[in-house]
């Protein structure tokens, strides 16, 4: 299933220091394959099949991805804006 902010393409994904405590229960192989399905969903936008403890927490911290390219896509119409309005007084 592909999620609805996938448009605006990031190259990069905000991990928190707070998702230590998060994670703190998972073992190292349900932290890899939660880590790299975010990263995969970053790319894609496509949301993964997980079938351990990841699938818990991989819908928080989907949501903040989601919140960051939401955001950078904002940021980035704000910014082409004000560079458009700044070329139109300039004619």
């Amino acid at each position: 299933m592909k999620s609805e902010s996938a448009g605006y393409p990031i190259t990069y994904i905000k991990l928190f220091v707070d998702y230590l405590d998060a994670i703190e229960p998972l073992g190292d192989a349900e932290r890899g394959r939660l880590f790299t399905a975010l990263l995969q969903y970053a790319r894609s936008g496509e949301v993964p099949q997980l079938c351990g403890n990841e699938r818990f927490l991989f819908p928080m911290m989907r949501a903040q991805v989601d919140r960051d390219r939401d955001a950078m896509a904002e940021l980035s119409n704000t910014r082409r804006n004000a560079a458009q309005s700044k070329r139109d007084k300039q004619k």
